[in-house]
């Protein structure tokens, strides 16, 4: 790629959102039915307001699972002695 002109290169599968990686992003059967339910049921102008909207919260629910949380000190493990 030579400065100045956009990456002719494809996006990488990860990056790339579709049903299928909303649907495997999302936590709960619940979630996936009403997902799949408000897809499947919007009208034709606003299925990829829907597909947005839920975009949106597997994004989310994908940034707050990559975030491990740290282990309070009464059990973290003893490193000591070994």
């Amino acid at each position: 790629m030579t400065p100045g002109q956009p990456s002719t290169a494809a996006p990488t599968t990860h990056s790339l959102w579709t049903i299928a990686r909303i649907q495997n992003t999302l936590s709960s059967e619940v979630l996936i039915r009403r997902f799949l339910l408000d897809l499947t049921h919007a009208p034709e102008h606003e299925v990829m307001n829907v597909f947005t909207a839920w975009q949106e919260v597997a994004a989310t629910i994908e940034q707050h699972s990559s975030e491990a949380p740290a282990l309070p000190a009464s059990i973290q493990p003893a490193t000591e002695g070994r």
